[in-house]
Protein backbone atom coordinates (compact mmCIF):
# COMPACT_ATOMS: atom_id res chain seq x y z
CA UNK A 1 0.00 0.00 0.00
CA UNK A 2 1.38 3.38 -0.99
CA UNK A 3 0.13 6.93 -0.97
CA UNK A 4 -1.71 7.72 -4.20
CA UNK A 5 -2.83 11.09 -5.50
CA UNK A 6 -5.73 9.90 -7.61
CA UNK A 7 -8.20 11.99 -9.61
CA UNK A 8 -10.68 11.79 -12.46
CA UNK A 9 -12.16 14.40 -14.77
CA UNK A 10 -15.74 14.95 -15.90
CA UNK A 11 -16.66 17.30 -18.74
CA UNK A 12 -19.96 19.09 -19.23
CA UNK A 13 -20.60 20.38 -22.77
CA UNK A 14 -23.34 22.89 -23.59
CA UNK A 15 -23.96 26.02 -25.65
CA UNK A 16 -24.51 29.59 -24.57
CA UNK A 17 -27.44 31.72 -25.77
CA UNK A 18 -25.49 32.60 -28.93
CA UNK A 19 -24.81 28.99 -29.83
CA UNK A 20 -21.15 28.96 -28.76
CA UNK A 21 -19.97 25.60 -27.46
CA UNK A 22 -18.73 25.71 -23.87
CA UNK A 23 -16.91 22.94 -22.02
CA UNK A 24 -16.50 22.92 -18.26
CA UNK A 25 -14.34 20.51 -16.33
CA UNK A 26 -15.02 19.11 -12.86
CA UNK A 27 -11.99 17.46 -11.28
CA UNK A 28 -12.76 14.84 -8.66
CA UNK A 29 -9.90 14.15 -6.29
CA UNK A 30 -9.67 11.22 -3.89
CA UNK A 31 -8.22 11.75 -0.43
CA UNK A 32 -5.01 9.66 -0.23
CA UNK A 33 -5.94 8.39 3.26
CA UNK A 34 -9.73 8.05 3.39
CA UNK A 35 -10.68 7.81 -0.28
CA UNK A 36 -13.28 10.55 0.27
CA UNK A 37 -13.81 12.79 -2.72
CA UNK A 38 -13.53 16.53 -3.19
CA UNK A 39 -14.56 18.42 -6.31
CA UNK A 40 -12.52 21.17 -7.93
CA UNK A 41 -15.00 23.13 -9.99
CA UNK A 42 -14.96 25.96 -12.50
CA UNK A 43 -14.30 29.27 -10.77
CA UNK A 44 -16.84 31.83 -12.04
CA UNK A 45 -14.68 34.67 -10.73
CA UNK A 46 -15.37 34.31 -7.04
CA UNK A 47 -14.69 37.59 -5.28
CA UNK A 48 -14.42 37.43 -1.51
CA UNK A 49 -15.05 40.68 0.33
CA UNK A 50 -14.20 40.22 4.02
CA UNK A 51 -16.66 41.76 6.45
CA UNK A 52 -15.54 44.60 8.69
CA UNK A 53 -16.63 44.07 12.27
CA UNK A 54 -15.31 47.41 13.56
CA UNK A 55 -18.74 48.86 14.35
CA UNK A 56 -20.13 45.61 15.74
CA UNK A 57 -17.04 45.25 17.91
CA UNK A 58 -17.87 48.60 19.52
CA UNK A 59 -21.35 47.33 20.37
CA UNK A 60 -20.17 43.98 21.75
CA UNK A 61 -16.95 44.93 23.58
CA UNK A 62 -16.24 45.90 27.17
CA UNK A 63 -19.13 45.43 29.57
CA UNK A 64 -21.08 43.64 26.83
CA UNK A 65 -18.46 40.91 26.37
CA UNK A 66 -17.89 38.13 28.94
CA UNK A 67 -14.30 37.71 27.68
CA UNK A 68 -13.19 41.33 28.04
CA UNK A 69 -11.19 42.37 31.11
CA UNK A 70 -14.16 44.05 32.79
CA UNK A 71 -16.07 40.77 32.99
CA UNK A 72 -13.58 37.94 32.55
CA UNK A 73 -12.99 37.12 36.21
CA UNK A 74 -16.51 38.08 37.27
CA UNK A 75 -18.74 36.11 34.93
CA UNK A 76 -16.73 33.20 33.49
CA UNK A 77 -17.10 29.87 35.34
CA UNK A 78 -14.30 27.98 37.10
CA UNK A 79 -13.02 24.41 37.00
CA UNK A 80 -13.17 22.05 40.00
CA UNK A 81 -10.10 22.26 42.22
CA UNK A 82 -8.83 18.86 41.10
CA UNK A 83 -8.55 20.30 37.58
CA UNK A 84 -7.34 23.83 38.41
CA UNK A 85 -6.45 24.94 41.92
CA UNK A 86 -7.13 28.56 41.04
CA UNK A 87 -10.25 27.66 39.09
CA UNK A 88 -8.70 28.69 35.78
CA UNK A 89 -5.44 28.28 33.86
CA UNK A 90 -3.21 31.25 32.98
CA UNK A 91 -0.26 31.87 30.66
CA UNK A 92 0.69 35.39 29.60
CA UNK A 93 -2.56 37.07 28.57
CA UNK A 94 -4.22 33.72 27.90
CA UNK A 95 -6.86 32.36 30.28
CA UNK A 96 -8.66 29.00 30.15
CA UNK A 97 -12.03 28.42 31.84
CA UNK A 98 -15.00 26.05 31.40
CA UNK A 99 -17.41 26.35 28.49
CA UNK A 100 -20.90 27.10 29.84
CA UNK A 101 -22.40 25.08 26.98
CA UNK A 102 -19.99 22.14 26.55
CA UNK A 103 -19.61 20.05 23.41
CA UNK A 104 -18.02 17.14 25.27
CA UNK A 105 -17.21 15.67 28.70
CA UNK A 106 -14.42 18.22 29.15
CA UNK A 107 -14.58 21.54 27.32
CA UNK A 108 -12.42 24.54 28.08
CA UNK A 109 -12.47 27.96 26.43
CA UNK A 110 -9.25 29.91 26.00
CA UNK A 111 -9.10 33.64 25.41
CA UNK A 112 -5.68 34.94 24.44
CA UNK A 113 -5.98 38.65 23.81
CA UNK A 114 -7.04 41.65 25.86
CA UNK A 115 -8.24 43.17 22.59
CA UNK A 116 -11.86 42.40 21.74
CA UNK A 117 -11.56 42.44 17.95
CA UNK A 118 -8.29 41.30 16.39
CA UNK A 119 -7.98 41.40 12.62
CA UNK A 120 -6.35 38.41 10.98
CA UNK A 121 -3.21 40.36 10.09
CA UNK A 122 -2.84 41.62 13.67
CA UNK A 123 -2.38 38.26 15.39
CA UNK A 124 1.18 37.88 16.69
CA UNK A 125 3.14 34.64 17.18
CA UNK A 126 3.43 35.24 20.94
CA UNK A 127 -0.33 35.77 21.26
CA UNK A 128 -1.09 32.50 19.47
CA UNK A 129 1.67 30.62 21.32
CA UNK A 130 0.32 31.61 24.73
CA UNK A 131 -3.23 30.60 23.79
CA UNK A 132 -2.22 27.12 22.70
CA UNK A 133 0.14 26.66 25.64
CA UNK A 134 -2.62 27.29 28.17
CA UNK A 135 -4.86 24.92 26.17
CA UNK A 136 -2.12 22.29 26.49
CA UNK A 137 -1.98 22.72 30.28
CA UNK A 138 -5.72 22.12 30.49
CA UNK A 139 -5.53 19.02 28.28
CA UNK A 140 -2.68 17.55 30.29
CA UNK A 141 -4.52 18.05 33.56
CA UNK A 142 -7.76 16.54 32.26
CA UNK A 143 -5.98 13.46 30.90
CA UNK A 144 -4.10 13.03 34.17
CA UNK A 145 -7.33 13.02 36.17
CA UNK A 146 -9.67 11.19 33.76
CA UNK A 147 -8.22 8.05 32.21
CA UNK A 148 -11.33 7.46 30.08
CA UNK A 149 -11.21 10.76 28.21
CA UNK A 150 -8.67 10.30 25.43
CA UNK A 151 -10.24 11.94 22.37
CA UNK A 152 -8.76 15.42 22.33
CA UNK A 153 -8.68 18.44 20.07
CA UNK A 154 -8.04 22.17 20.10
CA UNK A 155 -10.43 24.09 17.86
CA UNK A 156 -10.73 27.64 16.60
CA UNK A 157 -13.77 29.31 15.04
CA UNK A 158 -12.53 32.72 13.96
CA UNK A 159 -15.27 35.33 13.52
CA UNK A 160 -19.00 34.77 12.93
CA UNK A 161 -18.70 33.29 9.41
CA UNK A 162 -16.94 30.30 10.99
CA UNK A 163 -19.62 29.78 13.63
CA UNK A 164 -17.90 31.94 16.24
CA UNK A 165 -20.58 33.55 18.40
CA UNK A 166 -18.29 36.03 20.20
CA UNK A 167 -15.86 38.38 18.42
CA UNK A 168 -13.29 38.25 21.22
CA UNK A 169 -10.58 35.77 20.04
CA UNK A 170 -10.96 32.39 21.71
CA UNK A 171 -10.38 28.70 21.09
CA UNK A 172 -12.23 25.59 22.25
CA UNK A 173 -10.42 22.73 23.96
CA UNK A 174 -12.25 19.40 23.97
CA UNK A 175 -11.56 16.04 25.63
CA UNK A 176 -14.14 13.30 25.27
CA UNK A 177 -14.64 9.57 25.70
CA UNK A 178 -16.12 9.47 22.18
CA UNK A 179 -14.34 10.27 18.94
CA UNK A 180 -15.76 12.71 16.44
CA UNK A 181 -16.52 11.29 12.99
CA UNK A 182 -13.31 12.83 11.67
CA UNK A 183 -11.21 11.37 14.47
CA UNK A 184 -12.81 7.98 14.00
CA UNK A 185 -12.12 7.70 10.28
CA UNK A 186 -8.58 9.04 10.69
CA UNK A 187 -7.85 6.45 13.37
CA UNK A 188 -9.33 3.62 11.30
CA UNK A 189 -7.49 4.52 8.11
CA UNK A 190 -4.12 5.35 9.69
CA UNK A 191 -4.21 2.09 11.67
CA UNK A 192 -4.88 0.16 8.48
CA UNK A 193 -2.06 1.98 6.69
CA UNK A 194 0.39 1.25 9.51
CA UNK A 195 -0.56 -2.45 9.60
CA UNK A 196 0.03 -2.77 5.86
CA UNK A 197 3.20 -0.67 5.58
CA UNK A 198 4.69 -0.52 9.06
CA UNK A 199 4.81 3.26 8.68
CA UNK A 200 2.96 6.28 9.99
CA UNK A 201 0.58 7.69 7.39
CA UNK A 202 1.22 11.34 8.21
CA UNK A 203 5.00 10.89 8.14
CA UNK A 204 4.64 9.11 4.79
CA UNK A 205 2.39 11.90 3.55
CA UNK A 206 4.83 14.71 4.31
CA UNK A 207 7.65 12.66 2.80
CA UNK A 208 5.67 12.13 -0.40
CA UNK A 209 4.50 15.74 -0.60
CA UNK A 210 7.98 17.11 0.06
CA UNK A 211 9.38 14.94 -2.71
CA UNK A 212 6.70 16.03 -5.19
CA UNK A 213 6.85 19.65 -4.17
CA UNK A 214 3.47 20.52 -5.69
CA UNK A 215 1.57 21.05 -2.45
CA UNK A 216 4.57 21.26 -0.13
CA UNK A 217 4.61 24.63 1.64
CA UNK A 218 7.45 24.53 4.11
CA UNK A 219 9.09 23.20 7.23
CA UNK A 220 9.75 25.41 10.20
CA UNK A 221 11.13 24.17 13.50
CA UNK A 222 10.46 20.58 12.35
CA UNK A 223 6.77 21.38 11.83
CA UNK A 224 5.60 20.59 8.32
CA UNK A 225 3.01 22.51 6.29
CA UNK A 226 1.27 21.23 3.18
CA UNK A 227 -1.95 21.84 1.29
CA UNK A 228 -4.44 18.97 1.11
CA UNK A 229 -4.60 17.15 -2.22
CA UNK A 230 -8.37 16.68 -1.90
CA UNK A 231 -9.30 19.89 -0.05
CA UNK A 232 -12.27 20.30 2.26
CA UNK A 233 -12.72 23.91 1.10
CA UNK A 234 -11.16 26.47 -1.25
CA UNK A 235 -8.00 26.21 0.87
CA UNK A 236 -7.16 23.31 3.17
CA UNK A 237 -3.89 23.56 5.05
CA UNK A 238 -2.49 20.52 6.88
CA UNK A 239 0.15 20.88 9.59
CA UNK A 240 2.06 17.86 10.94
CA UNK A 241 4.10 17.75 14.17
CA UNK A 242 6.25 14.68 13.33
CA UNK A 243 7.91 14.35 16.75
CA UNK A 244 4.75 14.89 18.81
CA UNK A 245 2.63 11.78 19.32
CA UNK A 246 1.08 13.08 22.53
CA UNK A 247 0.14 16.48 23.93
CA UNK A 248 2.95 16.01 26.47
CA UNK A 249 5.50 16.04 23.64
CA UNK A 250 4.87 19.67 22.73
CA UNK A 251 7.20 22.34 24.11
CA UNK A 252 7.05 26.14 24.21
CA UNK A 253 9.27 26.41 21.13
CA UNK A 254 6.98 24.07 19.19
CA UNK A 255 4.02 26.35 19.83
CA UNK A 256 6.05 29.38 18.80
CA UNK A 257 7.14 27.67 15.58
CA UNK A 258 3.55 26.69 14.88
CA UNK A 259 2.38 30.24 15.58
CA UNK A 260 4.91 31.71 13.15
CA UNK A 261 3.74 29.38 10.41
CA UNK A 262 0.13 30.17 11.20
CA UNK A 263 0.69 33.90 10.76
CA UNK A 264 2.07 33.11 7.29
CA UNK A 265 -1.12 31.22 6.47
CA UNK A 266 -3.13 34.20 7.73
CA UNK A 267 -1.34 36.33 5.12
CA UNK A 268 -2.31 33.87 2.39
CA UNK A 269 -5.94 33.99 3.51
CA UNK A 270 -5.92 37.79 3.65
CA UNK A 271 -4.54 38.02 0.11
CA UNK A 272 -7.51 36.03 -1.14
CA UNK A 273 -10.05 38.10 0.77
CA UNK A 274 -10.67 35.49 3.45
CA UNK A 275 -11.00 36.76 7.01
CA UNK A 276 -12.65 33.83 8.78
CA UNK A 277 -11.58 30.21 9.26
CA UNK A 278 -12.08 26.94 11.12
CA UNK A 279 -9.06 25.20 12.63
CA UNK A 280 -8.78 21.88 14.44
CA UNK A 281 -5.69 20.38 16.07
CA UNK A 282 -6.21 16.64 16.60
CA UNK A 283 -4.35 14.54 19.14
CA UNK A 284 -4.20 10.75 19.09
CA UNK A 285 -3.77 9.45 22.63
CA UNK A 286 -4.40 5.85 21.56
CA UNK A 287 -1.76 3.67 23.21
CA UNK A 288 -1.52 1.40 20.14
CA UNK A 289 -1.78 3.70 17.13
CA UNK A 290 -0.21 7.05 17.92
CA UNK A 291 -0.08 9.18 14.81
CA UNK A 292 1.68 12.55 14.96
CA UNK A 293 -0.44 15.49 16.02
CA UNK A 294 -1.89 17.23 12.98
CA UNK A 295 -3.89 20.35 12.22
CA UNK A 296 -6.36 21.27 9.48
CA UNK A 297 -7.41 24.81 8.62
CA UNK A 298 -10.03 25.90 6.09
CA UNK A 299 -11.34 29.42 5.33
CA UNK A 300 -14.99 30.42 5.68
CA UNK A 301 -16.77 33.12 3.74
CA UNK A 302 -19.90 34.42 2.10
CA UNK A 303 -20.01 35.72 -1.48
CA UNK A 304 -21.94 38.18 -3.61
CA UNK A 305 -24.49 40.83 -2.79
CA UNK A 306 -26.73 38.20 -1.19
CA UNK A 307 -23.90 37.11 1.13
CA UNK A 308 -24.35 33.52 0.01
CA UNK A 309 -23.09 30.85 2.40
CA UNK A 310 -20.03 28.85 1.40
CA UNK A 311 -21.83 25.62 2.34
CA UNK A 312 -24.61 24.19 0.18
CA UNK A 313 -26.27 20.81 -0.32
CA UNK A 314 -23.02 19.23 -1.52
CA UNK A 315 -21.14 19.77 1.73
CA UNK A 316 -24.12 19.66 4.10
CA UNK A 317 -25.94 16.58 2.78
CA UNK A 318 -23.69 14.80 0.29
CA UNK A 319 -20.74 15.25 2.65
CA UNK A 320 -18.50 16.18 -0.28
CA UNK A 321 -16.29 19.24 -0.39
CA UNK A 322 -16.18 21.82 -3.17
CA UNK A 323 -13.21 24.02 -4.04
CA UNK A 324 -12.91 26.84 -6.56
CA UNK A 325 -9.15 27.21 -6.11
CA UNK A 326 -6.39 24.85 -7.26
CA UNK A 327 -4.41 23.41 -4.29
CA UNK A 328 -1.10 23.63 -6.13
CA UNK A 329 -1.61 27.35 -6.84
CA UNK A 330 -2.51 28.09 -3.22
CA UNK A 331 0.57 26.17 -2.08
CA UNK A 332 2.76 28.36 -4.26
CA UNK A 333 1.31 31.49 -2.64
CA UNK A 334 1.93 30.05 0.83
CA UNK A 335 5.53 29.04 0.06
CA UNK A 336 6.41 32.64 -0.73
CA UNK A 337 5.39 33.69 2.79
CA UNK A 338 7.18 30.83 4.52
CA UNK A 339 10.40 31.94 2.85
CA UNK A 340 10.09 35.26 4.72
CA UNK A 341 9.60 33.91 8.26
CA UNK A 342 11.55 35.88 10.86
CA UNK A 343 13.81 33.25 12.39
CA UNK A 344 15.07 35.63 15.08
CA UNK A 345 11.77 36.14 16.87
CA UNK A 346 11.62 34.18 20.14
Amino acid sequence: MRIEFRKKEEWFTFTDHQGNVIERKTEIRFDPLTGETSRLIFNPGLTIIPPDYTEKSKLTAGTNCPFCNENLMKVTPVFPQEIAEQGRFFHGNAVCFPNLFPYSKHNGVVIFSNQHYVRLEDFTPSMIRDGFMVAQRYLEKVMATDNKARCASINWNYLPLSGGSILHPHIQVMVSESQTNYQSIIKEKTSSYEKQTGKSFFLSLIEAEKKLGERWIGEYGNIHWIHAYAPKSHNDFIVVFPQARSIDDLKKQDWLNFAKGLTCIFKVLTEQGFESFNLSLNISEDSVNKEPIHVRLIPRHTSGILETSDINFFQALHQESLAFYIPEEISEKARSHFQKIDYHFD
